[in-house]
């Protein structure tokens, strides 16, 4: 063979070796992706929800607002049934409620009950969607509840017999000769760690090694190289001393340590190996996973023997903000280290909200941000309040949580301006995860399936007499005045019908008929109706979550810890009864939200014509196009500004897209009407005008003969009734300082420019606590606290 056949043939082989380890590395990469994004494919939902307080009073009211995203996208999602459910510390169900969201937000309210006892409930958010998945997608938040006449339960107090000591070695693997870091924690049966702690790490004959001190959180991390010499931690608190020996390493393995605070903007990710394993190694390919869901970077690499240690080094701007997994993975898809690891999202506009002017009764705020078309809703409380913990932040609710198998404690001191110490504080929490949420092992065998349906609406199914003949030229016909619906199905040849996607609303009346095509003449039938998707039960029992690891009795605070607010009683003493002619009075006109508006008690002197004739009278400009009802005032804010539009409430329920079912109403329907055409609405759109219509309640005798195919729709989707603040008998109290509250809005929109405006009853309070969330519709999340002057 001359010399130059011989090259040819070398560099042909060595093309062909390139080649072969190049498809090689290929179809590794191509193995480990596809477990992703197989695991991950069916889009998954994060749901967060904010509540105007905490810590309530049996007597008052949650209001809340939920905001929704695709995980895939990180965007608003357009979920529309949305389960609300509140629970007790024991598991059991207090109240349920179908809540319709729009564009990833709904909002809605729980009344509590005097008769509950004070200690920890549980508001659960799910949809039936969620139940195709292995694990926990809903939101579970934690709230408290205050009997005054029991006290607060101090959920804090250290249970000193529960205390332990948990060792989490980071990437979950300790690996023999080789430096590894070790993450402590320090907690008792409810997860609290009492503070100023030491941890010694000691030999088995006593010598001592180190001892770290660790942060309030009970938090601590220390470097070692394990050896076949027994370690052991040791932590003492008051007279009780907590040990735990650490595992023992293995001789194969890797240990990585991770770096997301100490380089601006970068993850540093070392990666260490010993002599034994190397050899180990030698036959598998390598890769460094970092994903968050279907997001996957992947970085192949091997060891070499001169270099056991390697460090890549990654720009955060390439990952997804929040909660990332980092994963080793070897070419027979055998896991070898897992680490969460959370990075920071660039800096969060500031918002700054001002004192904008002040009527007879409210105090109205405007607020600017760089954030058009936001979508905000914003809890207004005493400056000194108490009502609020820690741990219910949007940021944590949307980047954090949704990856953990529990939510992580005290989030709102991490992710509350962040800086780099509070970062190392986060990335110490991860290191200390102990449980992974989403398993390798099971995600490797295992996909999920769409079992459970993503339902839109409501369902309404129903079959028609057997005996009509003919079926299929027959139509049911669906009526609901009160939600505008109207609207046909098709029968099939077995006599079933239904209607899909339905957006009725609790006690909707329903009217159904039959007809027969061509000509829609109605026959007598029976048609059986049922809605079929209303009740949705979660696959996850709350318990699984709530656990029952104390067996002590959470303890009280002494009553004389906290002052709480008193409120007006129901019970009014008359001096005497005085019997007179009765007299047609407005029986609203004293509610604070009507006092300053001219009310209309409607009988047979003025309930002639339409309900919009009226409207039109008092005021407003009415006008219709192809169907649709438009309202608007007849002032304008400015010369080049569309004319704006009223706020409009029905039974206290707020119109927020459509006039259209005014439409329909006569003055005969009308009980009260309370209206005033240039008052300023307080809502996210800048409204003016306020009408307020109250209905008559309905008769007993309103059918002369029972209908079988109408019927009361008694649970559908929860009606949206506006903020209405509990009726304290002093706002000038230390309790109502403590556990009081001000004033709640939902549905805050920021126009083009990022203003926004909202207002709160004035309480003669100097300065208030805002807590502002919102959501832009790039799905960019928002948590503000604020101090305002309202002087």
């Amino acid at each position: 063979m001359d010399r130059q056949t011989y090259l040819s043939t070398i560099l042909a082989l060595l093309f062909f070796h390139i080649v072969f380890c190049q498809n090689e590395t290929d179809d590794n990469n191509a193995k480990i992706e596809s477990v992703l994004n197989n695991y991950f494919d069916l889009e998954r939902e994060a749901i967060h929800l904010h509540t105007n307080k905490t810590s309530f009073l049996n007597n008052e009211t949650i209001w809340y607002q939920g905001y929704i995203i695709n995980r895939k996208t990180n965007k608003p999602y357009f979920t529309t049934n949305v389960f609300v459910l509140l629970f007790d510390d024991k598991g059991n169900q207090l109240s349920e409620k179908l809540v319709y969201a729009t564009n990833g937000v709904f909002s809605g309210n729980i009344e509590l009950n005097p008769q509950m006892k004070s200690g920890k409930y549980y508001v659960q958010v799910f949809t039936n969607w969620m139940n195709n998945f292995t694990e926990n997608e809903s939101t579970i938040t934690s709230i408290s509840i205050i009997d005054p006449s029991q006290g607060i339960k101090n959920y804090k107090s250290i249970n000193q017999e529960s205390l332990q000591v948990s060792l989490n070695p980071e990437g979950k693997s300790l690996v023999s000769d080789i430096p590894n870091i070790v993450g402590i924690q320090v907690k008792d049966c409810r997860g609290n760690s009492p503070e100023d702690l030491e941890a010694i790490i000691q030999k088995s004959n006593g010598e001592v090694l180190k001892t770290i001190k660790l942060n309030r959180f009970g938090y601590g991390r220390f470097d070692i190289i394990p050896t076949e010499e027994s370690l052991k931690v040791i932590v003492k608190y008051g007279e009780k001393t907590i040990e735990k020996a650490l595992q023992k390493a293995d001789l194969i393995g890797l240990s990585i340590e991770v770096n997301t605070f100490s380089i601006q903007n970068k993850t540093a990710i070392k990666i260490k190996t010993n002599k034994q394993s190397f050899d180990a190694f030698q036959s598998k390919k390598l890769n460094l996973i970092i994903h968050q869901d279907q997001k996957i970077s992947n970085y192949p690499f091997q060891f070499k023997v001169n270099g056991l240690e390697q460090t890549i080094i990654l720009n955060n701007e390439n990952l997804p903000s929040g909660i990332n997994t980092i994963r080793i993975i070897d070419s027979d898809l055998k896991q070898w280290s897992e680490r969460l690891i959370y990075i920071n999202p660039l800096p969060q506009n500031n918002f700054n909200i001002l004192k904008n002017y002040k009527t007879e009764d409210r105090i109205n705020l405007i607020g600017y941000s760089n954030s058009p078309n936001l979508i905000m809703s914003v809890s207004i409380l005493p400056e000194d309040t108490q009502s609020i913990d820690e741990n219910n932040s949007i940021v944590s609710g949307m980047m954090i949580n949704p990856y953990l198998a529990k939510p992580l404690k005290n989030s709102n001191y991490y992710t509350n301006a962040p800086s780099r110490l509070k970062l190392y504080e986060l990335d110490l929490a991860l290191l200390n995860e102990a449980e992974s949420k989403y398993k390798w092992d099971y995600m490797k065998i295992n996909v999920p399936a769409s079992n459970y349906t993503f339902d839109v609406g409501l369902s309404l199914k129903g079959k028609i007499d057997a005996a009509i003949k003919d079926k299929t030229y027959h139509k049911v016909k669906m009526i609901a005045y009160k939600d505008r619906i109207m609207m046909s199905a098709d029968v099939s040849e077995t006599g079933d019908y239904e209607f899909q996607h339905l957006l009725l609303t609790d006690s909707s009346l329903v009217k159904l008929s039959l007809e027969k095509l061509p000509n829609f003449v109605n026959v007598a039938s029976n048609l059986y109706p049922k809605v079929l998707n209303r009740k949705r039960n979660f696959n996850k029992p709350i318990l699984n979550y709530i656990g029952q690891s104390c067996t002590d009795s959470v303890p009280y605070e002494a009553i004389s810890t906290f002052e709480f607010p008193k409120f007006n009683g129901k019970i009014v003493k008359l001096d005497e009864v005085v019997v007179k002619k009765k007299t047609l009075e407005l029986s609203r006109a004293k509610m604070l939200s009507n006092s300053m508006l001219r009310g209309y008690k409607i009988d047979e002197t003025n309930n002639r014509g339409s309900l919009l004739n009226f409207i039109e009278m008092n005021g407003f400009r009415v006008t219709r196009n192809l169907g649709d009802v438009y309202i608007s005032s007849r002032q304008r804010m400015s010369m080049s500004s569309a004319s704006p539009t009223p706020l409009v409430y029905i039974d206290d329920r707020v119109l927020f897209s459509s006039f259209n079912e005014l439409d329909i109403m006569q003055m005969t329907e009308i009980d009260e009407i309370y209206i005033d055409s240039h008052k300023i609405g307080a809502s996210m759109n800048n409204n003016v005008g306020i009408i307020k219509i109250y209905t008559k309640k309905p008769q007993n005798n309103l059918f002369s003969k029972p209908d079988p195919n109408s019927f009361f729709v008694n649970e559908a989707y929860s009606l949206n009734y506006p903020f209405k603040n509990s009726d304290y008998q002093n706002t000038h109290t230390k309790g109502f300082d403590n556990f009081g509250i001000l004033g709640w809005s939902a549905f805050i929109k920021a126009n083009e420019n990022g203003d926004f405006i909202f207002n709160l009853i004035d309480y003669n309070k100097p300065r208030c606590k805002i807590i502002l969330e919102g959501m832009t519709t790039e799905g960019e999340v928002y948590h503000q606290e604020k101090i305002i002057d309202l002087k």
